[in-house]
């Protein structure tokens, strides 16, 4: 099973920074074809989101459990990807309900950016972690 979820980790990954690469080429070339794959993309973004907070929590949790009074790369791997996936997830959820209400002041344009190409890194780094844990 984690292979298979860190594949699909990464393939959102992948998807994510396509279409934010490509969004940038065609979406001034058709009707807001952009937008439309971003409302199919936001909620998976959301989902990989969640998978990515919970393997990193158990992942601290782990890390935490064993006691060392020093700072390993162990230990900074998994508080970062948390703390990063807690922040993420704020700003996207922020950003993304500001997005489906009427005022669109609710969002704040410049997150979106960061998060694009932040939440990339961050799946693809969950899902490698999974497929290296799993052989």
């Amino acid at each position: 099973m984690k292979p298979i979820l860190g594949l699909l980790l990464k393939i959102l990954a992948a998807a994510i920074y396509l279409q934010f690469i490509g969004t940038q080429i065609y979406d001034h070339l058709a009707a807001d074809v952009g937008g439309v794959i971003w409302q199919i993309l936001n909620p998976l973004m959301v989902l990989g989101l969640v998978v990515a907070i919970v393997l990193s929590y158990n992942r601290k949790r782990n890390v935490d459990s064993v006691g060392e009074d020093r700072v390993t790369r162990e230990y900074l791997e998994a508080n970062c990807v948390f703390y990063l996936g807690i922040a993420l997830m704020a700003g996207m959820l922020w950003n993304w309900i500001g997005s489906e209400v009427p005022d669109p002041e609710n969002t704040i344009a410049p997150l979106w950016t960061v998060i694009d190409v932040t939440l990339p890194l961050l799946l693809f780094a969950t899902g490698a972690q999974l497929t290296r844990s799993s052989s």
